[in-house]
């Protein structure tokens, strides 16, 4: 039972840490997307509280302290990857001509998400079930 309230702390703690990241700072990590920020931070979030040694003050027999240092550290570091929004004066000059239908960063950045999101799963489990 301690296990799930666990997780769910971790997961609530992920989804406020996100949404403040989100809204406040209008950071969405290198992917542009609310969900998949939201998505590294909850997993990264459940993977230190299955990890992580229980420290500082407790809540409910919860130690919160480890999770919410990893979740805002994970989210420092996706805000800093976040690619900056340059705005063009005349957005009619633009040439549309330049645009690939081959786009291999996005697909690059996509898969290094997959991989990203299923090694903080992998994590998790491994976590629960040792």
């Amino acid at each position: 039972m301690i296990l799930f309230f666990q997780l769910f702390f971790a997961a609530l703690i992920g989804v406020f840490v996100g949404s403040f990241f989100y809204y406040v700072f209008k950071f969405t990590g290198p992917w542009g997307s609310f969900w998949s920020f939201i998505l590294v931070l909850i997993m990264a979030g459940l993977a230190a509280s299955v990890w992580l040694e229980p420290f500082g003050p407790m809540v409910y027999n919860l130690a919160w302290a480890p999770v919410l240092f990893v979740i805002l550290l994970f989210a420092l570091f996706l805000a800093a990857a976040t690619p900056r929004r340059y705005r063009t004066r005349n957005p009619a000059r633009e040439d549309l001509s330049d645009v690939s239908s081959e786009d291999v960063p996005g697909l690059a950045v996509s898969a290094i998400f997959w991989v990203f999101l299923a090694g903080l799963m992998l994590a998790t489990l491994i976590g629960i079930f040792r």
